[in-house]
């Protein structure tokens, strides 16, 4: 990889997509400091200004995507307030960032610093990102449908379950699909029938 000259002030972030960068065309284990330092063309020392360890840039990175990956689902949070679809598209927007971004799949979650907390009382409290969102995001609109909360916690694990194992799936290598994921995804996630719309959405 070529030298990445970085912005002014921006020097974390250049060292964090460039680090990205590197793994992703190199793998973690020849992963240094050093040799991001390089790349964007400062002194070896400079990374120690944002990074003590290897490992600390690296839960840096990983903290990165993943705020990339809850931007995106944000996003479709806010075009498709109100709208019966929102919770299919947030799937969709779910499965579709790793169909794009298959690398990032096991960058975030073969980790031991994950944090998944299933339960509705810490809902968007210091938890996984894209999680808090779709809990943020669902629990209002079970909650119109006056559902008991135990089948709300039942109904966001099991969208959750769907959402991460097709993702799962898009992404592995040897996998043979006569379709196109990119036009049949929100059909394979409709299929399931998780009934989420609520009848004053309906009228």
């Amino acid at each position: 990889m070529k030298e990445k000259p970085y912005h002014h002030g921006d020097l974390q972030r250049a060292l964090i997509e460039t680090g990205i960068e590197f793994i992703k065309q190199n793998g973690e284990d020849s992963l240094s400091l050093r040799k991001i330092a390089e790349m964007c063309g400062v002194s070896n020392a400079a990374p120690y200004a944002h990074f003590k360890t290897k490992d600390e840039f690296i839960i840096a990175m990983q903290q990165y995507v993943m705020d990339l990956f809850a931007a995106e689902l944000e996003k479709t949070v806010t075009e498709y307030k109100d709208s019966p679809s929102l919770l299919r598209m947030l799937g969709k927007t779910y499965v579709m960032f790793f169909y794009r971004n298959p690398f990032y799949y096991d960058f975030l979650f073969s980790r031991k610093n994950i944090s998944i907390k299933l339960s509705l009382s810490n809902a968007g409290t210091n938890e996984n990102p894209p999680l808090a969102v779709l809990k943020r995001t669902a629990i209002p609109v079970f909650q119109k449908a006056n559902l008991p909360e135990k089948v709300i916690q039942d109904k966001i694990i099991a969208m959750w379950a769907l959402v991460h194992g097709l993702a799962a799936i898009i992404i592995m290598p040897d996998i043979e699909y006569d379709g196109n994921w990119e036009t049949r995804i929100e059909e394979i996630i409709n299929s399931i029938s998780i009934p989420y719309q609520i009848k004053e959405q309906e009228k």
